[in-house]
């Protein structure tokens, strides 16, 4: 067994991590995206794709996603989405929308069940996984994800899902210590966990970096080892504008009026895109640190407010 003071560590600066993404993710590559809806999407580390400059990225996610994507396609990173749900919860993701209406992006017609069975495939190595469920149903049509098969023992005709293995992926967590061992204190994790183990480079974003004799003492509640990580980066508040629970909860203002801005442009109305450029400069190309992103959402004060929100819950 390795001893501690000979392990890696692999805590990074935040200044180091937009060169990590440019050498490990080229334009084109296939990019994962953790976290579910609202809930720990790796934001800090998705604004940093952003400034990276990548672009014609395909993005895969788990079978939940939204504000993120939205960003991402408004910033004219992504030519091709494999998403079974890219929505705002209480409304369509209007980038996204767009983009798709006008054939700006590919949306490639994807379930929850090819993209979680694609992700099992590559963290087990194999090529495919099998799937019985789908025999019968129309859900294979327009899949690309998807083939039929017959079994080599029963001769039995189903279907395969393709293994899923991102060139990169990023993951947010609460805690995590300098050697990449991760601890995810809410639930809903199975996608995190399969995509750290299938993609070949994984960044993770922590709330809070934490004593690795806190994690060793608590082995159970260590979500990801340190094996399945390469970069791990503490970033407080690095989910923001989705919610890190029980930590803070999700910005519901900040990504409505973000949604306000895109939909406006989605609908052409004078000066929206302009507006939304301005919130793109505003919040990501000139906020180049998460302190400078924090201060340009409200500062402290707002990030209290989401954190005594998320206590009160």
């Amino acid at each position: 067994m390795t001893a501690p003071s000979q392990r890696p560590q692999k805590l990074v600066a935040p200044d180091a991590v937009r060169g990590l993404i440019r050498a490990w993710l080229d334009d084109g590559d296939l990019l994962a995206i953790g976290g579910l809806f609202k809930q720990g999407r790796p934001l800090v580390l998705v604004r940093e794709v952003i400034r990276s400059g990548r672009n014609r990225l395909k993005l895969v996610s788990s079978p939940g996603s939204g504000f993120d994507a939205d960003l991402m396609i408004a910033a004219g990173c992504v030519a091709e989405t494999f998403l079974p749900a890219v929505t705002l919860e209480d409304r369509m993701c209007p980038t996204f929308r767009s983009a798709v209406e006008n054939g700006a992006i590919t949306a490639h017609c994807v379930d929850a069940l090819s993209i979680v069975g694609g992700y099992l495939a590559a963290a087990n190595g194999v090529p495919f996984q099998p799937v019985a469920a789908w025999v019968g149903s129309d859900v294979p049509k327009h899949n690309p994800l998807i083939a039929r098969i017959d079994c080599p023992f029963t001769g039995q005709s189903l279907y395969a899902t393709q293994a899923i293995r991102p060139k990169l992926a990023l993951l947010h967590a609460q805690e995590g210590d300098v050697y990449g061992n991760v601890r995810h204190l809410s639930t809903m994790t199975y996608a995190d966990q399969m995509m750290a183990r299938a993609a070949e480079k994984v960044i993770v974003s922590v709330d809070r970096i934490v004593d690795t004799e806190t994690i060793v003492a608590r082995p159970r509640e260590t979500t990801i080892p340190c094996i399945y990580v390469d970069a791990i980066v503490e970033a407080a508040h690095g989910a923001h504008p989705t919610g890190s629970f029980p930590l803070y909860s999700i910005d519901e203002d900040h990504i409505e009026m973000y949604a306000t801005l895109a939909e406006a442009a989605r609908k052409g109305e004078a000066g929206a895109d302009t507006a939304l450029r301005a919130y793109l400069d505003r919040h990501v190309h000139h906020a180049l640190t998460q302190q400078a992103y924090v201060e340009s959402v409200g500062g402290a004060q707002r990030m209290k407010a989401l954190e005594e929100e998320a206590a009160s819950l």
